[in-house]
C-alpha cells in the first residue's frame, strides 16, 4: 500500500467543509455520506450534511515537498498546498498537514492510520479549518474516523425546485458554524464495510446584503442545531485510489436527524453513490458514476439535495438546482496520451424533483472536456482542468486528481 497517501487529510475538512451541507446547501459525499464529492456545495455542504471527516475521495495529498527543503524534516509528516477553482467560491487554496501514526508491514494491504489538519480559503471570502484522525485497526477490519472543524461559507441560494433554478435569480447567503462527526465501520465481508456514526453542529444562516445596505435594518438569522446518527456502508474493489482502471466504489449513507438527539428538526437523507471503472485500450479508462439522493420531510433548505458542482455534474454551479430528490448519471473517457498527459471527455445528465415520481420532467444535460498533467506517475497525482457546458452556459474547474 502506498505509504504517502494523505487523502484522508483533505477529506478531513473537505469534509467538514465540503460535503453536503453547511449541511448540504450543495450536497457532499459520504463525505458524510458521500463519497467524496467538492465546491460551494462541497464547501458549504460539508459544514455538516453528510460529511464525515477524512472519508472521501477528496484531495489526496501525496508526496512530501518538505524533506527537500529541510534536511531533518520528519519523514512521516506531510504538508502540502492544494489549489483549486469552482464556479461558486472561485479560486481557492487548501493547506493540509498529515502525520502517519504507523507504517504498514511489508506486503500488508492495511493503510497507515493518520492524523490531519486542514485549512482552506476562497476568493469569495469563504474559509474553513479543522482536524481529525482515521484509524485502521485489527488488520483493517475496524475503521474509525473522527473529526471536526469550523467553516464560514458564502454562496448563492436560488430557491427550491427547477422553476426557481431556471430563473437564475438568487440571494447571497452567509453560512457558518462548527461541525463534528465520528463513525466506526467493521469489515463484514471481503471489501464490504458497514458501521454507525454520529454528527452534529450549529449552523447559522443569514442573507448577505450589499455594502450600502445597513444590515441593522433587516438581518434575520436562522440558527439551527444539527444532531444525527449515520449508517455508512461501503464496497471498494478499485485497483487504485487516485486513478483506478477497474473495479467498483459503492457507498450508501443514511443520515437521521432527530430532536431526541438535540437537533432542531426531524428528517433524514439517503445517498447512494456508485462508481465503475472499466479498462479500455492501452492505459485508457471508461469511468461511470451514478448518484441518487433523497431527503425526508421537515429538512431545512440547506439539507435538501442539490445538483451540479465539480463532481455531479460539471457544467452547473452547485446549488443552482435544489429539491428533495436528485440523481445524476455521467460517463468519462480518460485517454492516456503519454506518461504525463491525460485527456478526458465526459457527458451526463440529471435532475432534481420534489418526488421520485416527478423525475423526467426537467432533464439537465452536461458535456465537456478536460486535461490532466500527472505530477507523480508513481502515485497518480495530477493537476486537472475541466471545461463543461450545461443548459445555462459554461463553467470551468481547476483542481487535483479526477472528478470521481
Amino acid at each position: 500500500m502506498r505509504r504517502r497517501r494523505a487523502w484522508p487529510l483533505a477529506g478531513l475538512l473537505l469534509l467538514a467543509m465540503f460535503g453536503p451541507g453547511l449541511l448540504q446547501a450543495a450536497d457532499g459525499e459520504d463525505n458524510p455520506g458521500a463519497e467524496d464529492d467538492p465546491e460551494a456545495a462541497e464547501f458549504e455542504a460539508s459544514l455538516l450534511g453528510e460529511a464525515t471527516p477524512m472519508d472521501s475521495q477528496g484531495i489526496e495529498l501525496v508526496g512530501n515537498p518538505m524533506p527537500k527543503m529541510f534536511s531533518r524534516w520528519p519523514e512521516d509528516l506531510v504538508i502540502a498546498p492544494v489549489p483549486g477553482r469552482s464556479p461558486q467560491i472561485g479560486w481557492n487554496l487548501s493547506l493540509g498537514a498529515a502525520y502517519f501514526l504507523d507504517k504498514p508491514k511489508a506486503g500488508s494491504e492495511t493503510p497507515p492510520s493518520i492524523f490531519g489538519l486542514f485549512g482552506k480559503i476562497a476568493e469569495n471570502g469563504s474559509y474553513a479549518y479543522g482536524g481529525g484522525t482515521k484509524l485502521h485497526l485489527l488488520n483493517d477490519n475496524l475503521r474509525i474516523v473522527v473529526g471536526g472543524g469550523y467553516g464560514d461559507v458564502r454562496y448563492r441560494y436560488y430557491g427550491i425546485g427547477n422553476s426557481q433554478g431556471d430563473l437564475n435569480i438568487g440571494l447571497d447567503i452567509l453560512q457558518r458554524g462548527p461541525v463534528f462527526s465520528g463513525k466506526a465501520s467493521w469489515r463484514v465481508w471481503k471489501k464490504i464495510y458497514a458501521g454507525i456514526g454520529y454528527m452534529g453542529g450549529n449552523i447559522e444562516t443569514r442573507v448577505r446584503f450589499a455594502p450600502n445596505v445597513p444590515s441593522s435594518l433587516f438581518d434575520p438569522t436562522l440558527d439551527v442545531d444539527v444532531r444525527a446518527f449515520t449508517i455508512p456502508i461501503e464496497i471498494d474493489s478499485r485497483d487504485h485510489q487516485q486513478f483506478p482502471h477497474s473495479g467498483w466504489l459503492v457507498k450508501l449513507n443514511s443520515v437521521f436527524y432527530r430532536k431526541s438527539l438535540g437537533s432542531d428538526f426531524d428528517s433524514e437523507t439517503f445517498k447512494l453513490v456508485a462508481n465503475h471503472y472499466r479498462p479500455m485500450r492501452g492505459e485508457d479508462v471508461l469511468a461511470t458514476r451514478f448518484v441518487l439522493r433523497g431527503t425526508g420531510e421537515g429538512a431545512p433548505f440547506f439539507v435538501l439535495s442539490s445538483f451540479g458542482g465539480s463532481t455531479d455534474l460539471r457544467g452547473y454551479p452547485s446549488g443552482r438546482y435544489r429539491d428533495r430528490m436528485m440523481y445524476a448519471l455521467q460517463s468519462e473517457y480518460r485517454w492516456q496520451m503519454s506518461d504525463r498527459w491525460v485527456m478526458t471527455g465526459f457527458a451526463g445528465f440529471g435532475e432534481v424533483a420534489e418526488a421520485f415520481s416527478d423525475f423526467g420532467d426537467n432533464l439537465l444535460p452536461a458535456t465537456g472536456v478536460g486535461l490532466r498533467y500527472v505530477l507523480s506517475a508513481k502515485h497518480r497525482v495530477s493537476l486537472s482542468l475541466d471545461a463543461a457546458v450545461g443548459n445555462d452556459g459554461g463553467e470551468y474547474y481547476f483542481g487535483v486528481n479526477e472528478a470521481f
